[in-house]
């Protein structure tokens, strides 16, 4: 890489400055006193930026928009406003958001305080209730809570894009404790967004005695007599090759390309651990440039999850997505608007154009077959499409558009060098969350998943893989003596 942080950057296409990746992270991983922000000591060193709300959700079967405040009792409040007739359905779904919330700020607590961090969890009857609803998907979850109002599933699955395309494969304990983090702790961005993220770490690096590297290439990871992973083959811009040795080996990249730097026999045990899980979604991204603000044309919140007109039930969810893998038509697949110039965050300079991104869920397979002329031809074709479609919701915004630029599972799968183009890790299936997670621990000795293919996937999740790739190589290095 020629620069540092891969996704996690900040760059500048003519008078448009944009995020690469980040929309948002939550409050308990910023704040929490045993969170990752806390662990790594960065709580100091980035200035958090709140999102108003949560997000705001129109479309699908909604005569208006709904808005999911911050806050569990502020939101459960809000939605029953909205959806009278399901205030006591809502009552109960959000008494055990609030149970799951607990017991997943436990497990988080687990990595300082040990396993007393359970006993509340044990004790209160929580511990057991996970394991009860360790293999429900959302569809199941939702369809218990309730019923056939469809209107209240989607105002609630309304995220769903940033996990998934199906919520009859996706975990309901993944979703929905991550959808409760997100309102009871907020949500925020980083002033000088993700790339801000990615220096404050390259300091802490430094400051510890170490050292990084830019615009160099690993081409392989070195082994000892034993089969203890040692170091890795560097190839710098200069063609010139080296050794880096180590004691711990910390990989960031996806599984399959950790397995590819290794001999076979050791690509082939890397293999067999992760045969049983998939690749997530990717994701499609339009970035508008707008020269006046996305507000003065009605984009009230700063995540705002628009749902095409016909989708009015949960289950019908996949198929919507799924039309992105075509030529538009007369409807839209479900996206989302971030609009970041609504947020104070130092990105955007004096005079620039304000950034606004539209979404979505992709993947590799919809790009295949096609052949590179008609791979551009589709991709401007979506753009406009998606313009059109959003200034049908906030009328006037596309002639405010000056610039833009699409990515696609394609541009994810280049940038990343991920199967398919994956940006989440593994698909969040319930066997995969409760019980079936990869651990960081591979089967080379002294090689670590240290990213979002043992957590979940998001900037929170990769990084909680990271303290526990370090926890667990840690304690194997204390073990060892």
């Amino acid at each position: 890489l020629s620069n540092f942080g891969g996704a996690a950057t900040v760059y500048r296409h003519g008078a448009l400055t944009m995020e690469a990746s980040l929309h948002e992270t939550d409050g308990a991983t910023v704040f929490a006193p045993h969170g990752v922000f806390a662990r790594l000591g960065l709580q100091d060193r980035l200035r958090p930026v709140p999102t108003e709300i949560f997000y705001e959700v129109r479309g699908g079967p909604l005569s208006s928009a709904v808005r999911v405040p911050h806050g569990l009792a502020a939101a459960e409040s809000a939605l029953a406003d909205a959806r009278p007739e399901a205030a006591k359905a809502l009552a109960a779904h959000f008494h055990d958001l609030a149970r799951l919330y607990q017991s997943i700020d436990d497990l988080q607590d687990m990595a300082v305080r040990g396993p007393s961090a359970l006993l509340g969890t044990l004790f209160s009857g929580r511990l057991f209730e996970l394991v009860a609803q360790a293999r429900r998907t959302v569809t199941d979850q939702y369809d218990r809570a309730f019923g056939e109002d469809e209107t209240s599933k989607l105002i609630l699955a309304a995220v769903l894009a940033y996990f998934d395309d199906d919520p009859a494969e996706l975990s309901h304990l993944m979703y929905s404790g991550v959808w409760a983090r997100y309102v009871e702790d907020g949500s925020y961005y980083f002033d000088g967004g993700s790339r801000a993220l990615t220096m404050a770490l390259l300091k802490l690096i430094r400051e510890g005695g170490g050292e990084a590297r830019r615009n160099v290439t690993v081409t392989g990871i070195t082994l000892d007599e034993t089969g203890q992973a040692n170091g890795v083959r560097v190839r710098d811009g200069e063609g010139d090759e080296y050794v880096a040795r180590g004691r711990i080996g910390l990989g960031g990249a996806a599984p399959e390309a950790l397995a590819s730097m290794l001999p076979e026999g050791q690509a082939q045990a890397l293999r067999k651990a992760h045969r049983d899980h998939t690749p997530a979604i990717s994701l499609f991204n339009v970035s508008l440039g707008l020269h006046e603000p996305a507000e003065r044309f009605g984009v009230a919140a700063y995540s705002t999850f628009v749902l095409p007109d016909d989708l009015t039930r949960l289950s019908d969810y996949p198929a919507a997505c799924a039309r992105f893998g075509a030529a538009p038509g007369d409807a839209m697949p479900p996206y989302a608007v971030a609009d970041y110039g609504r947020l104070d965050a130092g990105i955007r300079r004096d005079g620039d154009l304000y950034l606004v991104s539209l979404c979505g869920v992709d993947r590799m397979a919809r790009w295949e077959d096609l052949s590179e002329e008609e791979e551009m031809a589709r991709r401007a074709a979506w753009t406009d499409a998606l313009i059109a479609d959003v200034d049908r919701h906030y009328p006037g915004l596309a002639c405010a558009v000056v610039q833009s630029e699409i990515a696609t599972a394609r541009t994810m799968m280049n940038r990343l060098g991920t199967p398919e183009g994956s940006v989440y890790g593994f698909r969040p299936t319930p066997s995969r969350v409760f019980g079936g997670r990869p651990r960081a621990a591979t089967p080379v000795p002294g090689l670590y998943l240290a990213s979002a293919y043992t957590v979940s996937g998001g900037y929170s999740g990769a990084m909680h893989g990271g303290l526990m790739a370090a926890d667990e190589a840690l304690r194997a290095v204390a073990m060892a003596g």
